[in-house]
């Protein structure tokens, strides 16, 4: 075999660098102990950011895996529509979820080719507001009035990127991923008997199933049912990210952090087998990721009424300027997309102009503390009529540490101004109140738990162009 000049001084000077390495380690031995320091640190340092970015898949795992453990139908993903018959009630422990309008979800696959989805006309009685996401939660594009079938209803194509098939008649969703799902909310003049029987009839007019097959569809009911589809603090957490990796296809423009989950044990095609050491990290590392983002959903939005009012808008910036992609053309906010999709699913394609709804968060009191179910909160709404919601406004109640409905609080999980007990005082104003211990003195009042961190979400639904004058009072401790 012959050698270039090239080929053989690099081999001396690789034999000298070897050498060199060899007499450095000799006359300065790294101990045993100080290697396993170093190897502990950086998987934990790895961990926690690889943990960061998967959130996002992580929080889709658990939407779409406990409908299938709970509901059933994996096997049948791309011909089933999960949907609730009325309005979220507390057993729906999914993220941020709204309890005026009835959720209808489909959870798709499209690595083995296109899937249709057929979405009915708006009618004067009911209408769609959803959007088609990847398993990033990425929005690809709105159906319903909103959206691209403008409420006449069409027939959807989800497609992978690049695709070459025939597309005439239908309204073409490209999907860079391979899973992914749509989030409806099914809007309805009221939640009564009839509306919600109605909403139940309309739903049944979908249709989703493989291309070129038979449009069979089977529709599942969600209530009444413990639904935890939110993430859980432990191992399980990186078991689904474990699946997320091994299903979904690579990021290419990501790679970067599959090489962080490769280093922590986490590689395509390969066993998930960490050692009893690994276990233990990653259990810390979990501990880390729930406390960094309760402080980042707690401190990353911004106040838009500065010092006037703690209420912030729900996500960060960067959600808003980006459209939920966090990609930017200089970096990627893959910290803030992980807070985001803690504790949210589904933004809108319309995020920035939606007109459907509007609202604010609130995590800390007047004081800038804080939520605790230890303590009694008010906010004091001087004039209902100021409120910028032509339709009604709402305030919900939900876990800092689930991200989803208060457990064990009963039935009031939020209060809405259009309920019929909703109370609004004689002159005008409304006072809305929170509490482990409800009273009747406490008007419109939802309840808390004891010792648990809460905070609140503000929707106005038809925001008026009262918006851009109107200040929301903060919360106060009242006790």
């Amino acid at each position: 075999m012959k050698h270039t000049v090239l080929s053989l001084t690099i081999s001396a000077i690789f034999s000298t660098v070897s050498f060199t390495a060899i007499a450095s380690t000799s006359s300065a031995p790294q101990t045993e102990t100080q290697a396993i320091n170093v190897d502990e640190k950086r998987f934990n340092r790895r961990a926690l950011e690889a943990g960061i970015w998967i959130m996002p898949q992580v929080m889709y795992e658990r939407m779409a895996q406990v409908a299938f453990d709970t509901f059933g139908n994996e096997d049948k993903r791309n011909n089933t529509i999960y949907y609730y018959e009325r309005p979220m009630t507390a057993e729906a422990a999914m993220v941020t979820g709204n309890n005026n309008s009835p959720y209808v979800h489909t959870y798709h696959n499209i690595a083995d080719g296109p899937v249709v989805v057929e979405i009915p006309p708006a009618t004067d009685s009911n209408a769609f507001f959803g959007t088609f996401l990847t398993s990033w939660h990425q929005p690809i594009l709105d159906v319903g009035p909103g959206g691209e079938d403008k409420g006449n209803g069409g027939k959807y194509l989800i497609v992978p990127e690049g695709y070459e098939g025939n597309t005439d008649g239908y309204i073409v969703v490209e999907q860079p991923t391979d899973r992914g799902y749509i989030s409806i909310r099914s809007l309805t003049e009221t939640t009564s008997e009839k509306d919600m029987k109605g909403h139940s009839e309309y739903v049944q007019k979908m249709k989703i199933y493989p291309l070129n097959s038979e449009p069979t569809t089977e529709f599942v009911t969600l209530d009444n049912v413990q639904y935890d589809g939110h993430i859980k603090w432990d191992m399980s957490f990186w078991e689904s990210a474990n699946k997320a990796i091994q299903e979904e296809r690579i990021k290419a423009d990501e790679k970067a952090f599959y090489g962080m989950m490769k280093m922590i044990g986490f590689e395509k095609g390969k066993a998930f087998e960490p050692t009893t050491d690994q276990i233990i990290m990653l259990n810390a590392a979990i501990v880390e990721l729930k406390d960094e983002m309760k402080h980042d959903f707690t401190y990353y939005a911004p106040r838009l009424w500065g010092e006037a009012s703690q209420w912030t808008i729900p996500v960060n910036q960067e959600m808003m300027t980006t459209n939920a992609t966090y990609v930017d053309a200089n970096w990627n906010d893959y910290s803030g997309r992980g807070t985001t999709f803690t504790y949210y699913f589904a933004p809108p394609a319309s995020l920035a102009e939606s007109k459907s709804t509007t609202y604010i968060k609130g995590v800390l009191d007047s004081k800038g503390q804080p939520l605790s179910g230890d303590h009694d909160y008010k906010i004091h709404i001087r004039d209902s009529s100021e409120v910028p919601a032509e339709r009604f406004y709402s305030f919900l109640t939900y876990s800092m540490e689930t991200g989803a409905y208060l457990k064990g609080t009963g039935t009031e999980i939020g209060i809405a101004s259009n309920q019929s007990d909703f109370q609004i005082n004689p002159d005008g104003s409304v006072d809305i109140h929170w509490s482990a211990n409800c009273t009747e003195t406490m008007t419109n009042c939802m309840p808390l738990n004891a010792g648990e961190e809460w905070f609140s979400l503000f929707r106005m639904y038809g925001p008026s162009e009262q918006w851009y004058t109107f200040v929301p009072p903060s919360i106060e401790r009242i006790n």
